[in-house]
Order: C-alpha cells, then sequence, then structure tokens
C-alpha cells in the first residue's frame, strides 16, 4: 500500500455514516489491496455510499465491514469484508461485487449476515 490520497473522496464518503471503526485512508487501501477475485471497482467510480457497516467483533485489528455505494456509471458495487485480531494481510476475506441494479447489489453481492447488519431485505 503506497498512494493513500486516492482514497480520501471515500473517506469523506464514509463520514457520513456513524461506524463502530473509523473508515480511513488505510481501511479503503486495505479492501483494495485484499480483493479477491471478482470485478473491484476503481475508488474514483464510487459516488455515493448507500449503506455501511464497520464494526470490530474481536477488538485489536479486527474488522467487519459491508457497503453497498452507488457507481457514477449507474452501476452498484457491494463490498463484503472481514480481518481477525491480525488484521488484513493474515486472515481475511475481502469480496467486492458489482450488479447493474440496487436490487441486484443487495440480492447477489451480499451475504445474509450483511444484509441483516446492514437491515436489509431482498425483494419480495
Amino acid at each position: 500500500m503506497s498512494d493513500y490520497s486516492q482514497y480520501e473522496p471515500l473517506v469523506a464518503l464514509a463520514a457520513a455514516h456513524d461506524t463502530e471503526v473509523e473508515v480511513d485512508s488505510y481501511l479503503w487501501a486495505s479492501l483494495y489491496e485484499y480483493a479477491e477475485g471478482g470485478e473491484v471497482p476503481a475508488p474514483r467510480s464510487i459516488v455515493e455510499i448507500t449503506e455501511l457497516r464497520a464494526v470490530s467483533p474481536e477488538g485489536w485489528a479486527s474488522v467487519d465491514v459491508a457497503l453497498v455505494a452507488r457507481l457514477g456509471d449507474g452501476r452498484w458495487a457491494t463490498c463484503v469484508a472481514w480481518a481477525d485480531t491480525t488484521g488484513f494481510g493474515c486472515r481475511y476475506q475481502v469480496d467486492w461485487r458489482i450488479n447493474p441494479t440496487r436490487e441486484q447489489a443487495v440480492a447477489f453481492g451480499l451475504d445474509e449476515e450483511s444484509r441483516r447488519a446492514l437491515r436489509l431485505s431482498l425483494p419480495g
């Protein structure tokens, strides 16, 4: 991780949400650097974060993140991530997904636990 300045717009977007864990440039850099497979949106493509949860379930460096974001091209991105007390780079998972609609993002980009934490439900 080197240039954190590219994540500053995301820090500003995240600031509108009340989270247990500070969603700073370092956390955003981790969500990008440790992403596994799938299509990851460019940081500059995220124009709005509609839902965000960031907590530390075990304290120390542990973190659970779930988010839904609108992209500038009209598509929607989700990220579900976790790291244990050793932080990102040891025991962790970061899963980004991009879907054409918000409904599809909620249905296919979030797991059940993340939907529940964000107080979202499946359509229908």
